[in-house]
């Protein structure tokens, strides 16, 4: 291989490398198999209850800056309890249902009881 050809083949590499990630907005999806990130001042909303789904995907949602201190608790995926759904949203957890965790975690999709 001649050496111009290496070069061109590197930049070619680095340019590729060097390229934006794209960031989803409001209503657009997020997470799942290409694991696409939500803009800033958003997080993905899950579908409750789906634990064990392989390459959850959901929708970007806006959050507040702060969230409230009140709401009603939310049982994490992670077997974690959240104080409401904005704390879930921005720790970037599916919930799993309403209300405090009870147990242990639900191990991850994939894994073996």
């Amino acid at each position: 291989m001649k050496i111009t050809t290496w070069f061109f083949a590197l930049a070619v590499a680095l340019l590729i490398g060097a390229a934006p990630t794209y960031a989803a907005g409001v209503g657009e999806t997020c997470a799942g198999i290409a694991a696409i990130q939500c803009d800033a001042g958003l997080a993905c909303q899950f579908e409750a209850g789906q634990c064990s789904t392989a390459d959850l995907g959901g929708q970007c949602v806006r959050v507040p800056d702060r969230c409230p201190t009140g709401g009603a608790k939310v049982c994490g995926c992670d077997g974690n309890t959240y104080a409401n759904d904005c704390e879930l949203m921005k720790a970037g957890v599916p919930p799993d249902h309403k209300g405090e965790c009870t147990g242990k975690a639900k191990p991850p999709s994939g894994a073996r009881s």
